[in-house]
C-alpha cells in the first residue's frame, strides 16, 4: 500500500510540475511558484521544481530567492547544469561577477550545450566588470556558436565601442540591422559610434556604455516586468529597460 501511494504522489508531483511550467511560460509566475511548491511538498527532491521555481522567481526580480532555489536544486543534482546556469546568471544579476563566471564554468561542465549561452553569459559579465579585452573574445565566440541572434552582435559592438574599437563597432551593428532591420537600439548605438569615429560625438563624447541584454532564446521576446538590478553594467540612455527572460524560461526544457 506504502508503494502504491508513493507512486501517486510521485505522478501528481509531476503533473504540479508541469502545470508551473506552462505558468511561467505564460509570465504567471507567482500562480508557477504556487504549482512548484505543491510539487516541492510531494516530493521534496524534486530538483526540476526547484529549478522552475527559480526561474519564476528570477523573472519577479526576487533575485536572493532565486539563488536559494537553484542552490536547492543543485544540492539535490550537484551535477544539474540547468541550475548552474540559473546560479550564475541569478548572481550576476546580483552583481557578484566573480561567483558567476565559476557558476557558468560548472555549468558548462556538467552541460556542454549549453556552450553558447554560458560563453555569452560570461561575455556580459566581464563586460559588467567593464572588462572588455575578456568579454570581447567571448562574445565572438558565443556568436560563432549562433551567429542567428541580432542581440549578441549589438553587445559585442557596445563592448567594442567601450574599448575604443568605434570601427569594430559599426561592424558589429550592421550584422545585427542586417538580421533585424528594425533593431532601434543597434540603428541608434551604430550611428553613436560613427560620431565618435568622426570625432564629434552628439552627446557626451564619451563612448556609449555597454547594453546587458539577457542571453537570447527562441523565447527571448516574451516580454518581463521584471526590473533590472542596479548593481548591472548601465544601459545606454537612448535603450529602455529590456526584458530579463532571456534562456531562463527554456531551463526546465533542456
Amino acid at each position: 500500500m506504502a508503494l502504491f501511494v508513493g507512486a501517486v504522489s510521485a505522478q501528481t508531483a509531476g503533473s504540479y510540475l508541469i502545470d508551473g511550467d506552462r505558468l511561467v511560460d505564460r509570465g504567471e509566475y507567482e500562480a508557477a511558484i504556487i504549482e512548484y511548491d505543491k510539487a516541492i511538498a510531494l516530493e521534496p527532491r524534486m530538483a526540476m521544481a526547484y529549478c522552475g521555481k527559480g526561474v519564476a522567481l528570477f523573472n519577479l526580480s526576487r533575485y536572493d530567492e532565486a539563488l536559494e532555489a537553484f542552490d536547492q536544486a543543485i544540492a539535490i543534482n550537484p551535477i544539474y547544469g540547468k541550475a548552474w546556469y540559473g546560479k550564475a546568471y541569478t548572481l550576476y544579476e546580483l552583481g557578484r561577477y566573480e561567483e558567476a563566471l565559476s557558476g557558468y564554468d560548472t555549468a558548462l561542465a556538467t552541460y556542454p550545450e549549453y556552450a553558447y549561452l554560458v560563453y555569452y553569459g560570461k561575455a556580459q559579465t566581464y563586460a559588467g566588470m567593464e572588462d572588455y579585452a575578456q568579454a570581447i573574445p567571448l562574445y565572438e565566440t558565443a556568436i560563432s556558436l549562433q551567429p542567428k541572434y541580432a542581440g549578441p552582435w549589438a553587445d559585442l559592438g557596445d563592448a567594442q565601442a567601450a574599448s575604443g574599437d568605434f570601427a569594430g563597432a559599426i561592424s558589429s551593428y550592421d550584422k545585427a540591422i542586417a538580421l533585424e532591420p528594425a533593431f532601434g537600439r543597434a540603428i541608434l548605438a551604430r550611428a553613436a559610434a560613427e560620431e565618435h569615429l568622426a570625432g564629434t560625438p552628439a552627446t557626451t563624447g564619451t563612448a556609449p556604455p555597454v547594453t546587458t541584454t539577457a542571453p537570447p532564446t527562441e523565447a527571448a521576446s516574451v516580454p518581463v516586468t521584471a526590473v533590472p538590478a542596479t548593481t548591472r553594467a548601465p544601459l545606454a540612455p537612448w535603450v529602455p529597460a529590456v526584458a530579463l527572460l532571456g534562456a531562463l524560461l527554456l531551463l526546465r526544457r533542456l
